[in-house]
């Protein structure tokens, strides 16, 4: 009998993303594995030309703990549960052994594909497959060995090639640690990670130059303007370091067009840590920039070599916007827009997704443009495109043939894909044919009537006489409010509505009866019509009056205990709210074994979404939801009807106080 000789300290650096957050509850592990002491058979020391065999990776995780490595190991067994990637995250879930009917199993946990990339969605990673994954490990809760999750770890080869099926290349082996930090002689990344070990965890005020080649393709936030970057010594080193939400050169934002490419060499300015112990960084949010790529600034926001779009339109159907006009309009309600349809956006991320073809993959958006021939994603709109006739005879995937065709559409310019766009889309008129329901005269604006931001009606003098049409999400109302007033905020700014009233002209003291119809309540976003006026200095709307809740496209009610019918696109589009709940019908994708919680992503056609628990009831007790697996039948690959709000967990769309409904 073998025992195991794991006697390596871990204090050398592995790389997680920095999105990879504990999970809002913590998940029991699938037992098995559980208690100390040494495990027959043990082999490997965990390095590239000595992988761990199962047995030697689920001792060292009981000499880890339950708290992930710093080191990273790599991993070889054979697949003894399989397991299919994830469509939104690339990543994959499966078991290990050394032999087929091993009692021994270790937990490949949300890996991603080989070199760290996202799997294509449906790639299978079958039982039998011999595989080396790598990545840090640990024994979750106590008794999973497993490696860390959200892609912290990846498959290093599958039946001895790469998960695209290319041949292995070995891992490059980094360079010593260079330089002093300084603009004359920036830390190579191997000093800089280095340095990151010696600081710690806790961010300091101390800024230091870093130099490195980019691992992928990077582009800016189009909000933040800034992005993230994997830098290397050399192309194929495992060794990184991230530059974390830097902005440009100088400190500006950068625009969302802006390319650093794969292989460009970067050296980034700011303060730099160890997060969490495993993950050499800059601070984020900023507080680091990019002082040069391939020796030049980068392009800042006003200082582009994208011209800056003017355009034409005044946003009615006599007049409506073309998209440059629309893009400068950052955010604006009910308005009529015209454009080309030229392609649609693929995945999530718009500049890596924008799709210039008829041959589409998605039934949820278009991509639209001043230009039937226009191929620069900055210069053009996504449009979300609502369940109903709208999507049924808008969509490409469908309709190839409305591929650069002109279109007429209404609905209201928001950010969408994080870059101005289309949404709440209700109207649409192409090849002479009518989609949807023309919005009458209460929904749009009559001449005497002004759609504008929030910033553009401060800024309007006061006037008794012009009425102004503003959209945004409400804040500040206070519990059984008789008069409706709150505070009006959209991405411009913020204003005081001074009563809100059912229609025009009509009683006070019943916005209760509008609250009750309409599910009005702090977060939702709404349109109304009033006067600019003040009080006191203080800027108001007067005699304001509802013209309509922005729910987007979805089914007004119809679902469990009052709730909306919603599917997860829509609900992912939606606004944050305790108080608006939604049913939601879809499959159960990466739930994992023994889960007291609930906790799960839920997947339909149009998108997936992260559910933070389900209880068996509304309001019931939470830690039960092994009794309705019981019960119910619940399982990865079921479909499931549940009720839930609609809220966040640092930046990612979350079902909060879900409760069950029916499994089909």
């Amino acid at each position: 009998m073998i025992k195991s000789l794991l006697a390596l300290a871990v204090t050398a650096l592995a790389i997680t993303a920095c999105s990879d957050v504990p999970e809002p509850y913590q998940i029991p592990g699938t037992g098995g594995n559980s208690g100390g002491g040494e495990v027959a058979g043990a082999t490997g020391t965990g390095i590239i030309d000595d992988p761990f065999n199962c047995a030697a990776a689920i001792a060292k995780c009981k000499e880890i703990g339950s708290s992930e490595s710093a080191e990273k190991y790599y991993v070889k067994g054979v697949v003894v549960t399989s397991g299919t990637a994830d469509g939104t995250f690339g990543n994959v879930t499966f078991d290990m052994a050394d032999v087929i009917g091993s009692s021994l199993k270790f937990k490949a946990f949300q890996v991603l594909g080989s070199d760290a990339k996202k799997l294509p969605e449906g790639y299978e990673v079958k039982s039998g497959d011999e595989v080396i994954v790598y990545g840090p490990i640990y024994n979750y809760n106590g008794k999973t060995p497993e490696t860390a999750g959200k892609g912290a770890a990846y498959i290093y080869s599958i039946n001895g090639k790469k998960t695209d099926g290319s041949e292995i290349t070995p891992p490059v082996e980094g360079e010593d640690p260079k330089g002093t930090g300084t603009l004359s002689d920036p830390y190579n990344i191997a000093a800089a990670i280095k340095k990151c070990q010696e600081i710690g965890q806790t961010e300091t005020s101390d800024k230091y130059y870093v130099k490195g080649i980019a691992v992928a393709d990077a582009y800016p936030d189009a909000t933040y303007g800034n992005t993230t970057i994997d830098l290397v010594d050399k192309e194929g080193s495992t060794d990184i370091f991230k530059a974390f939400q830097v902005l440009g050169s100088d400190g500006k934002k950068m625009p969302s067009s802006y390319k650093i490419a794969k292989g460009a060499e970067v050296v980034v300015f700011g303060p730099i840590y160890n997060y969490k112990g495993n993950t050499p960084e800059t601070t984020g949010k900023g507080t680091a920039y990019i002082v040069t790529v391939n020796g030049l600034s980068t392009e800042v926001e006003g200082n582009s070599d994208t011209p800056t779009p003017s355009g034409d339109g005044e946003g009615t159907e006599a007049k409506p916007y073309d998209v440059p006009a629309a893009i400068t309009k950052g955010e604006q309600a009910g308005v009529y827009l015209k454009a080309f349809i030229v392609g649609f956006v693929d995945g999530q991320v718009y500049a890596e997704g924008a799709t210039f073809s008829a041959a589409s993959t998605s039934q949820t958006n278009i991509l639209i443009a001043a230009s039937p021939d226009e191929t620069d994603a900055a210069k053009c709109m996504p449009v979300q495109l609502p369940t109903g006739d709208i999507r049924t005879k808008l969509n490409l995937k469908d309709n190839a043939d409305n591929y650069k065709k002109e279109v007429l559409l209404y609905g209201d310019i928001t950010k969408y894909f994080s870059v101005p766009g289309l949404k709440n889309t209700s109207y649409a008129v192409i090849n002479g044919n009518t989609i949807g329901t023309k919005p009458d005269g209460s929904d749009t604006p009559s001449g005497d009537v002004k759609a504008v931001s929030i910033a553009d009606f401060n800024a309007a003098p006061e006037n008794d006489n012009v009425w102004y049409q503003l959209t945004g999400t409400v804040k500040n109302l206070k519990e059984n409010d008789q008069y409706g007033n709150f505070d009006l905020e959209d991405a411009t700014g913020s204003v005081y509505v001074y009563g809100l009233l059912s229609e025009k002209g009509g009683a006070k003291k019943l916005f209760q009866e509008l609250v009750a119809s309409k599910g009005i309540a702090n977060g939702s976003k709404i349109t109304i019509i009033g006067l600019r006026s003040s009080y006191n200095g203080q800027i108001q709307v007067k005699n304001a009056y509802f013209v309509r809740i922005e729910g987007g496209s979805s089914s007004s009610g119809g679902g469990a205990d009052g709730s909306t019918i919603i599917s997860v696109s829509d609900f992912n589009a939606a606004p944050e709210s305790t108080t608006v709940w939604y049913q939601l019908t879809g499959t159960i994708k990466n739930l994992k074994d023994g889960d007291q919680y609930g906790n799960f992503d839920l997947e339909d056609n149009t998108g997936s979404v992260y559910v933070y628990g389900v209880l068996s009831k509304k309001g019931g007790a939470k830690k039960l939801f092994q009794e309705l697996v019981t019960a119910k039948g619940i399982a990865n690959g079921k479909k499931i009807t549940i009720v839930g709000n609609r809220g966040s967990y640092n930046g990612k769309i979350e079902v909060t106080n879900a409760y069950f409904i029916k499994v089909e």
